[in-house]
């Protein structure tokens, strides 16, 4: 078991670096928490070795857009640089990839997210900075998996509620105001997140919180990142790729 820590980006004076504090580890499987990073749940024995057999298959590196099938409309990704840029200016560590898949019926949304998000190529240094927000077209559903230093930044109930909503525009076909929506609320979040920290470390630390570089050997050292699973009521559909996220009537 190992403890992961991450340098922190102070080049962008404007933006609010987040402090460093301890996070948590998640099992995607059986949803137990623990304290320190472990190559696999003490609960059930879910590991990255067990996903990847899972999965097996060469994953995509991690950008703002995953689509391989084609859903978005055209010029998507695009419209979304706005909000994305701001979020990135304002929190500069912080990074965020929307995926939709077609999952094979009764496959796990987190247990794929978990796989994608561990074993992404060239994040070896920022994953534990990341934001991955999976779209199961299959099943309706969507996940959020965070990164180990982020997740003591996140307030559930918050982000289950953008996450509700997030369901809501792309359930409706508004796929733009959907993302571009979470991608604002993640700023404001992780904005205030930010600002309660700080004020937590003031006021229980005189010193300035010490910062350590991410080991070289991150990538080697995976842990069940955070997930949290939006289930929306289901709703039939006959053709599932234009309307691939249920919300309910």
């Amino acid at each position: 078991m190992v403890k992961v820590f991450s340098q922190l980006n102070r080049k962008n004076q404007k933006g609010f670096p987040l402090p460093q504090f301890e996070g948590k580890t998640f099992c995607p499987r059986c949803k137990s928490e623990g304290g320190e990073i472990a190559e696999f749940c003490p609960r059930c024995g879910f590991s990255l070795p067990l996903s990847e057999a899972m999965f097996p298959f060469e994953p995509p590196s991690l950008s703002l857009i995953l689509d391989p099938s084609g859903i978005l409309p055209p010029g998507t990704e695009k419209n979304l640089l706005r909000p994305y840029k701001a979020l990135r200016k304002r929190i500069p560590q912080a990074d965020i990839c929307f995926c939709f898949v077609q999952l094979e019926q009764g496959c796990s949304v987190e247990e794929f997210s978990f796989w994608l998000f561990n074993t992404a190529p060239d994040a070896d240094q920022s994953r534990v900075w990341n934001l991955l927000v999976t779209v199961d077209l299959t099943s309706g559903q969507l996940s959020l998996t965070c990164g180990y230093a982020l997740e003591s930044f996140l307030a559930r109930e918050s982000w289950e509620a953008s996450l509700q909503e997030l369901a809501a525009c792309l359930g409706d076909g508004q796929w733009h105001e959907g993302l571009a929506g979470f991608l604002r609320d993640s700023r404001n979040l992780l904005s205030s997140a930010c600002y309660a920290a700080c004020r937590y470390a003031r006021s229980h630390n005189d010193t300035p919180l010490e910062v350590t570089k991410a080991p070289e050997d991150l990538r080697d050292r995976r842990s069940p990142a955070r997930t949290s699973t939006t289930h929306p009521e289901p709703t039939k559909h006959h053709q599932p790729r234009k309307e691939p996220v249920t919300t309910g009537s």
